[in-house]
């Protein structure tokens, strides 16, 4: 009973934590959190490269809190809340340990991937949440027989890949495990799946219906961020990457225990037959060497395999646990080395994400140039270059209607966002480049006349077919400081008397 009292204080803990984090942090938005943020005030079906879920959710919480940071944010907090409940939850059903079910709800929130995915407002958020709840619908659908349970998951199943399209995989996964469990197999012939899986498929219909509207933007774009146009081939460097980024998103001594845990629960599952053993391990293993494979073909992210990890820290935290009773029980011995493991992951986790939130901290342990580094300076400084366009905008606008283009998707989202007023900002064609989200939307093509405020990131010159689209274009650079420091350049030019940019050839990368 005393670890669900200490679950409940880790709960509105970590809450309270995050809130204050994402309420005064010292990091503004990242540009995908921008970007998104620019598609909840233009809602649709779906959008270039991703489902409306997280669209959605922060137009909800935005329409509360107002186009502020933690109005972006505070739906990712709330949504990691549910994973942790979700997996108390589940853990403590399988195991029947409120010990297990505590550190199962504890070992992803010392987590890089995990904690930070907490905070920050991607499509991830929901879609973890999803994944958890659709794990759970489906274990009980099996467990009780029950035909809501079933129609449930595929609803829930539905909503996820409004989030991800990664949410695909949960059905693999739960009928790799119907295949293989005797007990279970009769679900094959019966309806439910099948109608839960024709639910999900409705639910997604939208973004199908936009796709066919569009061309079929995101199928290019997924098979392009796949490589499907390398085919078959080996990349030992990708390969390597994507286990490295694993440890060091997870953390060595997590990782390996998880890595542990999901093979354990599959070769105990296999011998005592363990349904719910099983499960765990087919609601993991899959995903993981998936991603595992195709990280030989290319490039694979780190927080691709993310949904993988949920049940493998509920098989993990069952597992120790178990191993852990037969150390009190005096049955085996060894009880102090896997208490300092216990103690060395949680160290190194906690650590870890502190110097995650909080990075500077590196240089008071004698690590310099911390804040000069580019991952640290992409995501400040944005809140005063967004003041000081604003003023040059203010300025044109006296004179003459203005329009405000950029060169790059990322840049124009964070203007969006942090200039005063939040203006309608353009994403400037300039050259080959892959296509996104203000590809599809209108753009100013029709400005003609008008005068143009562009901005470029960098100390950089202006493209050639972008200075014949005006009479005449100034330059002058920018210098934005921030935490007493410069920290970004941007280039601005005035450009006055729109000409139009027709007939240009767009050649788009995916």
């Amino acid at each position: 009973m005393k670890y669900k009292k200490y679950f409940l204080i880790f709960l509105v803990f970590v809450a309270f934590i995050r809130i204050l984090y994402i309420w005064n942090g010292p990091f503004g938005l990242t540009p995908d959190e921008a970007h998104y943020w620019e598609w909840s005030r233009r809602l649709d079906l779906s959008y270039y490269s991703k489902g409306p879920a997280v669209a959605y959710i922060i137009a909800f919480f935005t329409a509360i809190f107002g186009d502020t940071e933690f109005g972006v944010r505070i739906g990712a907090v709330l949504a990691s809340l549910v994973g942790s409940v979700l997996l108390y939850v589940i853990t403590r059903d399988v195991f029947k340990s409120d010990r297990a079910a505590f550190f199962s709800a504890l070992l992803p929130n010392f987590t890089p991937l995990y904690s930070v995915g907490s905070i920050l407002m991607t499509t991830d958020a929901p879609f973890i949440m999803a994944w958890g709840l659709c794990v759970y619908l489906l274990r009980n659908a099996v467990k009780e027989e029950s035909w809501t349970y079933w129609y449930m998951a595929g609803l829930i199943a539905g909503i996820g890949l409004l989030s991800k399209y990664t949410m695909a995989m949960i059905f693999p996964c739960f009928f790799l495990y119907l295949i293989f469990i005797k007990n279970d197999r009769y679900w094959l012939f019966r309806k439910e799946p099948y109608i839960a899986l024709f639910i999900s498929l409705i639910i997604f219909s939208p973004v199908i219906f936009w796709n066919m509207k569009y061309d079929w933007v995101t199928i290019k774009h997924t098979m392009g961020q796949a490589h499907v146009e390398a085919g078959i081939r080996l990349s030992i460097g990708s390969f390597l990457e994507f286990i490295g980024g694993q440890v060091g998103l997870l953390t060595p001594f997590i990782f390996t225990g998880l890595i542990y845990g999901v093979l354990k629960c599959g070769l105990l599952g296999y011998r005592n037959n363990n349904r719910d053993y099983l499960f765990l391990f087919f609601m993991s293993a899959p995903v993981l060497f998936f991603f595992l494979l195709k990280s030989i073909q290319g490039k694979v992210q780190g927080n691709w395999a993310a949904a993988g990890y949920f049940t493998a820290f509920i098989a993990t935290a069952g597992i120790w646990d178990e191993i852990y009773k037969r150390y009190e029980r005096g049955k085996s011995k060894g009880k102090g080395v896997l208490s300092l493991l216990i103690f060395f992951a949680f160290l190194i986790g906690i650590t870890s994400n502190v110097l995650v939130h909080y990075p500077v901290l590196l240089e008071s342990i004698g690590i310099k140039g911390v804040r000069e580094r580019a991952p640290y300076n992409r995501i400040i400084g944005w809140r005063e270059a967004g003041k000081e366009i604003g003023k040059v905008y203010s300025e044109m606008k006296r004179e003459k209607d203005v329009f405000i283009i950029s060169d790059t998707y990322q840049n124009t989202s964070e203007l969006a966002f942090y200039m005063p007023g939040n203006p309608i900002v353009y994403n400037v064609y300039s050259g080959n480049r892959r296509m996104n989200q203000y590809d599809i939307w209108p753009g100013y093509d029709s400005f003609i006349g008008r005068d143009g405020l562009y901005i470029k990131g960098g100390d950089t010159d202006i493209e050639q077919m972008v200075a014949d689209a005006f009479d005449i274009c100034k330059r002058e650079m920018k210098e934005i400081d921030s935490e007493g420091r410069l920290v970004r350049k941007l280039t601005i030019f005035r450009c006055y008397n729109f000409k139009g940019m027709e007939g240009i050839e767009k050649r788009w990368t995916y």
